[in-house]
């Protein structure tokens, strides 16, 4: 599911006041950046987001579109593992037993 301006004027999120997770996005653009932006903010949480903030961007976004966007990703090695752990993505197989 993508949100769309039509869909959410300014998205209802914990992450919308999360400024240190988007800092260099001025505070009062975070809503439009959580609407135009998803795929940006999805890495940026897993990357320097916290537990919470990972639940968050899950439950914003989903998880078949997090799950998504995540296995396109050449992610840091600590969001790597946050996205198995969360959405069971193994982009490189490092996880299977």
């Amino acid at each position: 599911m993508k949100l769309t301006e039509t869909t959410y004027e300014k998205p209802f999120s914990p992450l919308t006041f999360r400024n240190e997770l988007f800092w260099e996005v001025s505070p009062e653009r975070i809503p439009q950046v959580l609407i135009e932006s998803d795929d940006w903010v999805i890495v940026r949480v897993f990357e320097y987001g916290e537990i919470q903030d990972i639940y968050d961007v899950i439950k914003l976004y989903g998880e078949e579109k997090a799950t998504e966007v995540l296995r396109q990703e050449n992610l840091r090695p600590t969001a790597a593992v946050m996205a198995y752990l969360f959405l069971n993505v193994d982009r490189y197989g490092k996880y299977n037993v």
